[in-house]
């Protein structure tokens, strides 16, 4: 008789809490796709996820709960009382949002994607600091496993919390490639004319969009027709970054596309001639696997996870380094030759981020926990 693993996503709101949702889905469908014969799993969610993706209520077998996503209070209390109460009878529980409820009927498992809310303070809110600051030590100390997407997260959960280096997990993300729209229509949906430096990241502080900015701004003259193109939404550093483009005098050089299709932004991978991803904070970052795994010449900056993921297949930068962004990027718009050297680099290293290697890897950690 195969145990019974119950995934608790109430946390995922589809369309808000970010690259946590697209990871947390792809790995449940590589699961499906292996197709274990000693784990039947089940997925426990609001009842939004039917209409977001639909594909994976129709793979799992899936209970969900009829509340509004932005609802959160609720949320959380439907965690220790309708999932307390729907996990009777599971052998396990996976709590994958980072939280586990005070009340449970099942031993579980939890995945902490990064720790930014505690040591990065100024990219959250104070209620949600101090939320987690309560919930966390708690989650993590009571589960049987906990799953982190890098060592750098591994080491800050062992630290951080006092747990046996043995019961955390890493368990990177995958990644793939997927159809991207014409690079001819998206140069001319954006107005982009010429070579592309491309960040693709909501404006928020911690994504560091000031330092590029700054060292594009130095890269400018010598590099006439290159672009910088920012792709994401607005965060709470956007107003800054508008006035600090102004204040450079590069307006004209400055592609701000918004959100905008997958598609569209896998066209941009593939024309870009420097992808540049200067955070200051990753828990795994995953913009920078998707440039390698589109073979674009990378430059990440040293800091966090991104050296662990990155490796030698892109070019390091210390994230507060304006000369060396400036230097870096300006040799590589400059040297076609090295950007191919950096792009095979690049794809071969993103062949080790699979989602079916996730999926038997996070399989493995629930048959541990069970034992």
């Amino acid at each position: 008789m195969s145990a019974r693993v119950g995934v608790n996503l109430l946390w995922l709101v589809p369309g808000v809490v970010g690259g946590s949702e697209e990871s947390t889905l792809a790995s449940l469908r590589a699961m499906h796709d292996l197709a274990p014969t000693d784990l039947s799993i089940e997925l426990f969610a609001l009842d939004e996820l039917r209409d977001a993706h639909p594909d994976v209520v129709a793979a799992l077998p899936t209970t969900t709960l009829r509340l509004p996503g932005r609802l959160k209070p609720l949320r959380v209390a439907s965690e220790a009382t309708w999932l307390s109460a729907k996990a009777r009878g599971l052998d396990l529980v996976h709590h994958a949002g980072g939280t586990a409820p005070p009340l449970r009927t099942a031993p579980y498992v939890l995945t902490v994607h990064d720790l930014q809310p505690l040591e990065a303070t100024a990219t959250h809110g104070a209620v949600k600091r101090a939320y987690l600051r309560a919930v966390l030590p708690r989650s993590v100390r009571r589960a049987r496993a906990v799953v982190v997407p890098s060592g750098f997260v591994r080491t800050g959960v062992v630290e951080r919390f006092g747990v046996e280096p043995a019961l955390v997990h890493v368990v990177p993300h995958g990644v793939q490639t997927w159809p991207a729209a014409p690079a001819d229509e998206v140069r001319g949906r954006y107005g982009i004319t010429g070579p592309v430096v491309l960040y693709p990241a909501i404006t928020y502080p911690h994504k560091n969009h000031a330092v590029l900015v700054e060292a594009f701004g130095r890269i400018a003259a010598e590099h006439p027709a290159a672009q910088l193109v920012l792709t994401g939404g607005a965060g709470s550093a956007e107003e800054a970054l508008v006035a600090q483009v102004a204040r450079l005098g590069i307006s004209d050089r400055v592609v701000r596309t918004g959100r905008i299709p997958r598609a569209d932004l896998g066209a941009l991978y593939g024309l870009a001639d420097v992808v540049a991803v200067p955070s200051r904070y990753e828990g795994f970052g995953l913009p920078a696997v998707e440039a390698m795994a589109f073979g674009a010449p990378l430059v990440a900056a040293r800091a966090t996870a991104l050296p662990e993921v990155v490796g030698d297949a892109g070019e390091l930068v210390d994230p507060d380094d304006v000369d060396g962004w400036a230097a870096t990027l300006g040799r590589l718009l400059g040297d076609r030759a090295e950007r191919q050297r950096l792009a095979a680099g690049a794809r071969e290293r993103a062949e080790r981020f699979t989602w079916p290697s996730n999926a038997k890897a996070l399989l493995d950690v629930y048959r541990a926990a069970l034992r």
